[in-house]
């Protein structure tokens, strides 16, 4: 029971959380389904698979702004270091009926969030999960830490479209002073497919050790409802390695 218990508790956390420092971000719901914002911390980080975690006694630590569905507020990208040397972070939602968009936040600590403005919005694409935007190197092959900037990489940002069911992605630079997302096609910012397939709700993180960017996220099964009840459980959460993420991005 205990490891079942364990791998709920993981499960919850990949799914809806980014991993920065020792903290985890992620969403929450009421009783009245109104998406917010909490953290946790891990009890012991001498353990290597963190399997036991603390809720912030302050939570919730953010709501969705003014204008905001309540409902359509949630999946916090990682964080990342803004020219301020502050954390930023990118929430999905969706506004004026059906606009997809990523709304910026900004902390000092972690904790103690300010809305600051839509990072990127596009009509008509419906609600936006899971968004993520993060550096890729134009030369060499090694993954990048979501702070890094400078004229030898390029940015990706990618939404998960909940009205598709896909990842979408395109590719641009990041002025990280003026905190802009600036698309290579503006007429059609994000254009490609990430991934193909049943594949929807990614997320990704960068391995220091490794050098490279892990990419996980889910992907639902054909099987009957009888088949699912049969077995005891639906859908899979699968990762991968991607270190060659700007050649096969190129390779378009």
């Amino acid at each position: 029971m205990l490891q079942v218990q364990v791998l709920e508790q993981v499960f919850w956390l990949i799914r809806c959380c980014c991993c920065v420092c020792v903290y985890e971000l992620c969403t929450g719901w009421t009783n009245e389904w109104e998406q917010l914002q909490a953290i946790a911390y891990p009890e012991n980080l001498t353990d290597p698979f963190l399997t036991k975690w603390t809720k912030y006694p302050g939570n919730p630590i953010l709501r969705a702004p003014p204008g905001i569905p309540r409902d359509t507020f949630r999946d916090p990208s990682t964080g990342f270091k803004g020219g301020d040397g502050e954390w930023r972070t990118l929430i999905g939602s969706r506004v004026n009926g059906s606009d997809g968009v990523a709304l910026m936040f900004k902390s000092a600590d972690f904790i103690h969030w300010e809305y600051m403005k839509p990072l990127f919005l596009m009509p008509n694409t419906g609600m936006w999960e899971c968004i993520e935007v993060f550096p890729i190197a134009i030369y060499g092959q090694p993954g990048l830490n979501e702070s890094v900037t400078g004229p030898d990489v390029i940015f990706l940002f990618k939404a998960s479209l909940e009205d598709h069911r896909h990842d979408f992605y395109g590719l641009g630079r990041y002025d990280n002073y003026g905190d802009a997302f600036l698309p290579d096609n503006p007429d059609n910012p994000i254009p490609y497919r990430y991934n193909h397939g049943k594949f929807f709700a990614s997320k990704s993180f960068f391995d220091p050790v490794g050098e490279r960017r892990i990419v996980w996220g889910f992907v639902n099964e054909s099987d009957p409802e009888v088949n699912d009840i049969a077995k005891g459980w639906n859908t899979i959460l699968v990762s991968f390695v991607n270190p060659l993420l700007l050649l096969l991005l190129l390779s378009l």
